[in-house]
Parts: C-alpha cells; sequence; structure tokens
C-alpha cells in the first residue's frame, strides 16, 4: 500500500482497453474523476492547436443538448486542459454518482463537429490567444522554449495554436485527430471518493472499445528533429514593464527514468528553489522577487526546469545563477538544503495526494505518459544525496542556463 493513501487503489486494465485507477475514500462527500489522453499540443507540428480545439469541441453532443447545464442539474461539474503532451477532461460531483459518470463517458465517446460549434469555439480561442499575447509571463516562456529547442521544435508553438492555424480546422480535421489519438488503450481514467471499485469498473466497461489509429503514440513523435539549443543564451525583450521580467531554466536530458527526474527536481530545488540559500540572497538584494518557484517539465521527448519573476538586475542575477552553478560541479550542495528540499517536495506531494482533484489528475496524466506518480513519494525519500546530487549536475550547468528578460 502506498503510505499517501488510505487504501490500496484498484488498477487495472479493462477489456475495452481503458486503464482505470480507483482510489476508495469512504470519508470524503464528493467523488472527482480525471480522463487522461496521450495526446496534447506537440503532436500537432502541422497544425499547431488541434489538440486544444478538439478539447473544445468534445464538450458538444449528438442530441444538441448543452452538456455543462445536464452535468450542473446532477450536481457535478466539469472541466478540461490541454498541455504539451496530454489532455485531460475532469469531472467532480456529490451524489448522483453513476448517472454523472454515464453521461462524462458518453461525452467523451461521442464526438460531435459541427461546422457551427467549430466557428463558435474558433472565436472563442481566438480571444484566447490575444489575452495571453498580452502577458509577458507566457511570452518569456514562449521565447525560452524557443532557446533551449530552436524554432522548428513543436514545443515552442503555443498550446491553443495561432490564428492561422485555426482557420485551417474542419470537422474532417477533427475527426482524424480524434480517431487517431482517442483510443481507449491511449486513455487512462482516476477515480476517488467515496466510491466501490467494482461499481466504477461496471460503468468504465460500458465505453465502446477503440482501436488505435495512425497516429504515432507516447513514447515517439511525428516529427524527427528533436530540437537543438540555440547558440543565444541571454536575451532582453522590449515590454513597456516598470520592472523587469525574468525567465530562466534549463534544458535536460528527455526521456530519464522517473527517479532520475526527481532527483534533478529536488537538486534544483536545494540549490536555486524557494528554501535555497541562493533566494535568500536573491530575496535581499532584490535580485528576484518572492514567489520565483520553478516549473519542471520532464518527460520522454521534452525535458526542462524554469522559473519565473521580477529581478531588479537581470543580467547580476544571470551572473549569479552560473557562478552557483559552476560551485556545485566541484562542491554540491549543503546536506541541509538537500533535507530542506527534500521536505518541501514531500509536503507538496502529500498536499496533492490529500486533494481527490490533484491527485487524480495527475495519476492519469503520469500514466499516459508512461510514469507512475504513485511512486514519487517513494523516490523522494529514498533518493540519496549522492543520487539528487549527481542529477543536478547534469541538468544546472551553466552552458545550459538560458535567460529571458521582458523590460
Amino acid at each position: 500500500m502506498n503510505i499517501a493513501v488510505n487504501v490500496a487503489p484498484t488498477q487495472r486494465r479493462l477489456s475495452n482497453g481503458l486503464y482505470v485507477c480507483i482510489f476508495p475514500e469512504s470519508h470524503f462527500h464528493h467523488t472527482f474523476v480525471s480522463c487522461s489522453v496521450s495526446y496534447g499540443s506537440i503532436h500537432d507540428a502541422a497544425l499547431p492547436g488541434r489538440a486544444h480545439f478538439l478539447e473544445h469541441m468534445m464538450f458538444y453532443n449528438p442530441d444538441e443538448q448543452p452538456v455543462k447545464p445536464m452535468f450542473h442539474a446532477l450536481g457535478a461539474s466539469t472541466s478540461a486542459l490541454t498541455r504539451y503532451d496530454v489532455t485531460t477532461y475532469q469531472m467532480a460531483c456529490t451524489g448522483q454518482f453513476r448517472p454523472s459518470m454515464e453521461l462524462f463517458i458518453r461525452t467523451l465517446a461521442t464526438p460531435y463537429f459541427t461546422p457551427v460549434h467549430i466557428e463558435k469555439e474558433r472565436a472563442a480561442i481566438y480571444q484566447e490567444l490575444s489575452m495571453y499575447e498580452d502577458q509577458a509571463s507566457w511570452r518569456a516562456l514562449q521565447q525560452l522554449t524557443q532557446m533551449m529547442y530552436g524554432n522548428n521544435h513543436p514545443i515552442t508553438s503555443d498550446v491553443a495554436g495561432t490564428p492561422d492555424s485555426l482557420y485551417q480546422l474542419t470537422p474532417d480535421v477533427l475527426n482524424t485527430a480524434y480517431n487517431n489519438y482517442y483510443s481507449t488503450g491511449n486513455m487512462a481514467v482516476a477515480v476517488a471518493g467515496p466510491v466501490e471499485s467494482e461499481a466504477v469498473i461496471e460503468i468504465l466497461e460500458q465505453y465502446p472499445v477503440r482501436e488505435y489509429g495512425t497516429a504515432s503514440l507516447h513514447g515517439a513523435l511525428p516529427w524527427d528533429r528533436r530540437g537543438e539549443e540555440s547558440g543565444e543564451r541571454y536575451l532582453e525583450l522590449e515590454f513597456g514593464l516598470p520592472l523587469s521580467l525574468v525567465r530562466f531554466g534549463f534544458r535536460a536530458e528527455s526521456g530519464m527514468e522517473l527517479k532520475d527526474q526527481v532527483a534533478c527536481m529536488i537538486g534544483i530545488e536545494a540549490l536555486l528553489g524557494e528554501t535555497s540559500d541562493f533566494y535568500a540572497e536573491c530575496i535581499k538584494s532584490g535580485l528576484l522577487g518572492k514567489g520565483a518557484a520553478w516549473d519542471h517539465y520532464y518527460r520522454q521527448e521534452f525535458a526542462f526546469s524554469n522559473a519565473c519573476g521580477y529581478s531588479t538586475d537581470p543580467a547580476s542575477l544571470r551572473t549569479l545563477i552560473e557562478e552557483r552553478c559552476d560551485r556545485i560541479q566541484e562542491r554540491g550542495v549543503t546536506l541541509n538544503n538537500l533535507e530542506v528540499a527534500r521536505l518541501k517536495w514531500l509536503s507538496r506531494y502529500y498536499t496533492d495526494m490529500d486533494s481527490l482533484k490533484q491527485r487524480c489528475m495527475h495519476v492519469s496524466e503520469h500514466k499516459v505518459i508512461g510514469l507512475d506518480y504513485m511512486q514519487i513519494g517513494t523516490y523522494v525519500s529514498e533518493l540519496t544525496e549522492e543520487e539528487i546530487i549527481s542529477g543536478l549536475r547534469k541538468v544546472a550547468a551553466s552552458a545550459h542556463l538560458r535567460m529571458v528578460v521582458l523590460r
């Protein structure tokens, strides 16, 4: 049993191909469901934004009834999100679990794409793109990934696509994407709440079998280029900000084992994160504002860590980061910093496990990209000092540092 949960989850591959992970939690009053598909923006190199557009379109159905009010009538709610490599649909309900769950799987199993609905969502997403263009942190992230992977890698494209790509999306294009990627063997469902495992399985077995399409599945990408790091390591752009916003980070090796990923993330936290001596020095001197937390994306196809915040002197911040990176190649980091970083990661992990929403989302998303979220807590606890420092040295090298400044 995993020490993060009260009851060992039921994990199974159903006869229709769906992978399910069910957490019976009798002391909760609500139930949460997460269904993830191994399909995201990086799979749409030729037509950016297709996965995200498809996510929007999945909330229409052949009987023409608005889906969300149908969920609300049952005391349930839904949401969805598209990432670089996965799309996730979520549902929360209190009571009436069975009809809510049946409506949820029926929504995902019966796509309905009409020109009228496509035009409606096209307008909504076009507005969404315009809003992102005005966000300095988003612009900095796009520029940073270009410096890490070059202009031709699909990770540098916005998840929502471009104005041009939006107008190339038709019912046929969306049906092709759905048929290629939304196969039941390419999906994972996590359920947590006051449910009985066999009752949940009975409902999910109703999901119609969908065979694999012609698209590449996780672990293989529909393009040949893995992306080359740009020789440009530091870039300043004008954005009209009263205080400079900086986004900086490191590209890592893709395809790492989960244990190695965890080692790198703990190491970066110990060296440059909110618990580090570096961070305290930056806050005191004004080189970095509070709240500049690190985000980590470690996948088979891409891997990088980055942080974003405001700085009074970005050039000096960059110099200080490079000095710390050079120092750890010889001396490592203090044991105290490592242990504090480890405790912070454990706290974050158990906090997410305590939330049914976060737990289900992490479990289903990790499963479809070939990782086991339930193992993270064990790795955080058991990694040795040597393993963490070894992982850190591979990632946090000054030669890999890239920084974007928006003034």
